[in-house]
């Protein structure tokens, strides 16, 4: 299954009232439908709708409607007569147990509009699980085909199981699991470039009992005391960058780069 941006691409226009002289965030109010397929609208009724679609389309653009995967249509008010729409495919979903969904936010700017979709993936494992959701913000801007500009992580938890006899629980002092948890915020800041909102991207990570890690064996660390279980910070996934748009890149692209993080934004 892949995901969609099916565009109302006659209506937007520069003289639209759906466009901001100045960068601002409006909220998404999301009213669920069947499966999880959802229309979220601003206060002003602009409207964004996710839902499953038909196969058949191949490419990029697909200006028919059809498709394999998930339409995200953006309902421009002010649009003359029947506007053309403009199917576009954000990527596929990495697995079965995969979904997608708004963004609850719509960011609006002189150049354009940004919405955005959350894919959430999960893995099952002996004991626990996890689960992780990746943002994809769409740019949709005058005479051009809608693009993705920026790909971050958003949240994510994960619970492995570390127990596996009465020996192992003594020795972690009761806590069987191990914890990861990362979540992160997306905002505008008051800077522009190249025309374009600059973003501001903060995240924290934690995990539990300490500072464990999926890269190695908890067991093979030394025996735990009752001091030793408190959730911390992880420093080094918990960051700040500021994301600017270029041109060059037709993407956002930050001021530094990201740490890897995979321990926690991995399922």
């Amino acid at each position: 299954m892949r995901i969609f941006i099916l565009l109302a691409a006659t209506a937007l226009v520069l003289s639209t009232p759906s466009l901001a002289a100045s960068p601002r965030t409006d909220t998404l109010a999301i009213s669920p439908s069947e499966g999880w397929a959802a229309v979220g609208c601003t206060p002003d009724k602009l409207c964004v709708e996710i839902a499953p679609s038909e196969r058949g389309c191949e490419g990029q653009a697909c200006p028919n409607g059809a498709a394999d995967g998930t339409d995200v249509s953006l309902q421009l008010p002010g649009g003359q007569g029947d506007p053309a729409h403009m199917l576009y495919r954000i990527a596929g979903l990495p697995s079965a147990d995969a979904y997608a969904r708004l963004w609850p936010k719509l960011i609006r700017f002189k150049g354009g509009l940004l919405v955005g979709v959350q894919m959430e993936e999960r893995a099952m494992y002996s004991g626990g699980g996890a689960s992780a959701t990746t943002l994809h913000l769409i740019a949709f801007v005058p005479d051009q085909s809608p693009f993705e500009v920026l790909r971050v992580p958003q949240s994510s938890s994960a619970t492995i199981r570390a127990c596996f006899s009465e020996r192992h629980m003594k020795q972690r002092a009761g806590a069987c699991h191990d914890e990861y948890n990362f979540d992160a915020t997306l905002v505008l800041t008051q800077a522009s470039a190249a025309g374009w909102p600059v973003l501001r991207y903060r995240s924290k990570a934690t995990s539990f009992p300490g500072h464990v890690s999926r890269s190695k064996d908890s067991l093979a660390a030394r025996p735990l005391r009752q001091r030793d279980l408190v959730t911390v910070t992880d420093p080094r996934c918990s960051y700040q960058r500021l994301f600017r748009f270029t041109p060059q890149a037709r993407a956002y692209v930050p001021d530094t780069p990201a740490p890897d993080c995979t321990d926690y934004t991995v399922p």
